[in-house]
C-alpha cells in the first residue's frame, strides 16, 4: 500500500496569504519550504487497475495533483481520463472539501463521508447541489466503527472522534464543540492488501492511520492508531495559546478543535504510548514553531521520536518512506524530513 502526502499545512497553508509571521515570511523567500493544505492520496486496486482515493481535497488540489504523474491522466490516447476514482472526507471543514470543486470537470467519482458531513454538503455548504450538473458523483455513507472496502481489497476503518461542526455550521452563540454525536470528525485506518486482520478490521503492522483533527485523546483514537506501521496525526498548534501570543485575536487551540502538541496531555506526550514504527505530524499551522528546524519546539518533536511530514512524501506500509520531489530547504531555518 502506498500513500502520498499531498499537503501538510493547516487551512491557510504556509505562507498564509495575509500572515507576516516568521514562518510565512521565510516561505515567501524560499518557495521550496512552502506547505499546501493537508490532503492525502491513497493507492488501491479497482477491477485490476491502479486507482487512487483523494482524502480531504483542499483548495490547493490542482497544484498537488500536477506534482505527481501517478495522479494524472494515463498516456493511453484518451483525452479525458483519470486514475482518481474516489474521495474520502474526514470532516466538512472548508479546507478539506473545497477541492471537490476542482474535480467537477465531468468526473465520475464516489464521495465517501459520514452522515453528519453529507448532511452539511446538502444544507449549510451545498456542494452536492452545486456540483450535480458538472460531475457524475455518487455518495456513500461511512459508519464509524465499521470497515469498508476501496476497490477490491483495500480495507478502511473509520473512527468517530468528535461532533465538532465547522464554523459555517454553528448556530449563533453555539460553541463548535457543543454538538452531539461523534461522526462529524473521523480518523481513518488503511489496511494494506494481502495482510490479515488480528481480531478486528484494519489491525496490523501494515496499516497506516490518519487523524488530522484531534480535539480529544479518546479510546477510539487510541484503537485507531495503536499497532499501525505509520500514523499521521494532528500537528496544528504547539501550544494552546499560540495565536494569541502572536497578537492574533483567536480562540485557543482546543476551542478550535485541536489538542496542542505540548503539555502533559498534549499530542507529543500521548504519542509516547502509541505503538507505531513511524509517527508523523501533519495539518501544521503556519505559525507553529516546529516548522523551523533550529527551534526548541522542533527539537522536542524529534526527541519524542516524531517526525514532521512534508508535502510530496510517500508512506508505504512495511517499507521505507521518502519525499517524491525535492523539499530541501534553502537555509538551515527550514528542515526537511529525515529518516
Amino acid at each position: 500500500m502506498r500513500l502520498i502526502v499531498l499537503g501538510t499545512g493547516a487551512g491557510g497553508g504556509c505562507p498564509q496569504w495575509n500572515c507576516g509571521c516568521e514562518n510565512c515570511n521565510f516561505a515567501r523567500n524560499n518557495p521550496q519550504s512552502a506547505r499546501t493544505t493537508d490532503s492525502l492520496a491513497v493507492e488501491y486496486e479497482s477491477d485490476g487497475r491502479q486507482a487512487w482515493a483523494i482524502v480531504n481535497p483542499g483548495v490547493d488540489l490542482r497544484h498537488q495533483l500536477a506534482r505527481h504523474s501517478e495522479l494524472q491522466p494515463p498516456k493511453d490516447g484518451q483525452v479525458r481520463d483519470t486514475p482518481i476514482k474516489s474521495v474520502i472526507l474526514t470532516d466538512a471543514e472548508l479546507d478539506h472539501t473545497m477541492g471537490l470543486i476542482n474535480l467537477r470537470e465531468g468526473s465520475q467519482l464516489e464521495i465517501l463521508a459520514t452522515p453528519s458531513v453529507l448532511e452539511l454538503l446538502e444544507s449549510r455548504f451545498p456542494l452536492k447541489t452545486v456540483l450535480k450538473n458538472y460531475a457524475n458523483l455518487t455518495f456513500r455513507t461511512i459508519v464509524p466503527g465499521t470497515s469498508f472496502l476501496l476497490g477490491n481489497s483495500l480495507r478502511v476503518e473509520a473512527a468517530g472522534l468528535s461532533g465538532r461542526q465547522p464554523k459555517y455550521a454553528q448556530e449563533a452563540g453555539q460553541s463548535a464543540n457543543e454538538v452531539a454525536g461523534t461522526d462529524a470528525v473521523i480518523g481513518l485506518r488503511f489496511e494494506s492488501p494481502g495482510t490479515e486482520s488480528s481480531g478486528r478490521s484494519c489491525k496490523g503492522s501494515h496499516s497506516i492511520a490518519y487523524a488530522p483533527q484531534i480535539g480529544a485523546w479518546s479510546q477510539e483514537l487510541i484503537s485507531l492508531l495503536d499497532g499501525c506501521y505509520a500514523v499521521l496525526v494532528d500537528g496544528t498548534f504547539y501550544t494552546s495559546n499560540e495565536l494569541q501570543c502572536l497578537g492574533v485575536k483567536a480562540p485557543s487551540a482546543e476551542q478550535m478543535g485541536h489538542l496542542p502538541l505540548s503539555g502533559r496531555d498534549g499530542i507529543l506526550s500521548r504519542l509516547e504510548n502509541i505503538n507505531a514504527r513511524i509517527k508523523l505530524l501533519t495539518h501544521i499551522n503556519n505559525t507553529n514553531p516546529i516548522l523551523r528546524d533550529n527551534s526548541s519546539q522542533r527539537q522536542a518533536v524529534e526527541n519524542a521520536g516524531v517526525k514532521i511530514a512534508v508535502d510530496g512524501m510517500s508512506v508505504c506500509s512495511g517499507a521505507s518512506y521518502a519525499s517524491t520531489y525535492s523539499t530541501k530547504p534553502a537555509t538551515k531555518n527550514q528542515g526537511k524530513i529525515r529518516d
